[in-house]
């Protein structure tokens, strides 16, 4: 494929379609500069999740592949951002990273909110679901699934956003309407009970994050794929809307690993056994 010069444009896949690529640089370089702050939180959600034992058979095993494809996903896109500075051509500016941040993100949190669903409103099956071969089978699937779309952004780079499309409305489809089952599932605790279970406390802490999440991060996109296609010429193929859409996404990488590590009251930990150690350091010291 033929390499571009700064002020020169790209052909979108054969459509006539074309635009500026110096537009395309300045789009991805707000994900540049935030995919690097999701790297410490990931890898310490990593680090926390892959210390506990029986992991596989609890709903962490969603959130222990979600940092890792964030952490995947942060490496990636700087990599591929500076390839596409050195071959500015159609195919360099898609991003096979993209396909970890909109196809598997989004499938991991359904996961993990069918998960609290589950636990919350059919305990009894939830027991029976606890073995760790089912929910690393389904993470095996998501793999799968998401490595499929990383390779379709290369080649059939239009069918892999029909896909992203379907992936991203069933996400925010399925976690805003397990959601809504939760809630209504607490509101039927029972009579002259004044106070939630715990447990279903932290199910609907973990739903409704999720719910905030994707509808922070994933419904833009959805919206600005929806434009592109069925929009005004304004919206294709790249705009302002475009920028934004991928800087919310990129945010996803780092936002859902603080919000777990905040969730679990593993900030405050931290805080406290960094102030412990500095104390002892300095007692020592003495």
């Amino acid at each position: 494929m033929e390499n571009l010069t700064d002020n020169s444009t790209i052909n979108q896949n054969g459509t006539g379609e074309r635009f500026d690529i110096d537009a395309v640089v300045w789009m991805y370089l707000p994900t540049v500069v935030t995919v690097p702050l999701a790297v410490p939180a990931n890898a310490l959600v990593i680090r926390l999740l892959m210390g506990k034992p029986g992991i596989c058979s609890t709903s962490e095993i969603f959130i222990l592949n979600l940092a890792l494809f964030d952490m995947l996903f942060c490496f990636m896109n700087l990599v591929e951002y500076f390839l596409f500075l050195g071959n500015r051509t159609m195919e360099a500016a898609n991003f096979q990273a993209w396909g970890l941040n909109q196809a598997g993100g989004p499938m991991l949190l359904c996961l993990l909110s069918l998960d609290s669903y589950v636990a919350v409103c059919h305990p009894l099956v939830f027991l029976r679901l606890k073995d760790p071969k089912l929910r690393l089978s389904l993470c095996f699937a998501v793999s799968v699934i998401t490595a499929v779309c990383c390779l379709m952004v290369k080649v059939a780079f239009k069918y892999t956003m029909y896909l992203i499309i379907v992936v991203l409305s069933g996400a925010i489809v399925t976690i805003s309407t397990c959601n809504i089952l939760i809630l209504k599932s607490l509101c039927q605790s029972g009579p002259g009970r004044k106070e939630v279970h715990p447990v279903k406390k932290r199910a609907f802490k973990t739903v409704l994050t999720m719910l905030v999440l994707v509808n922070v991060h994933y419904l833009p996109p959805l919206c600005e794929f929806l434009a592109k296609e069925f929009g005004p010429s304004q919206f294709r193929p790249f705009s302002f809307l475009t920028c934004l859409t991928y800087t919310a996404l990129s945010m996803s990488s780092f936002v859902q690993p603080l919000c777990y590590l905040v969730r679990t009251n593993q900030l405050p930990k931290m805080r406290c056994d960094r102030g412990s150690a500095a104390q002892a350091k300095t007692v020592a010291t003495v």
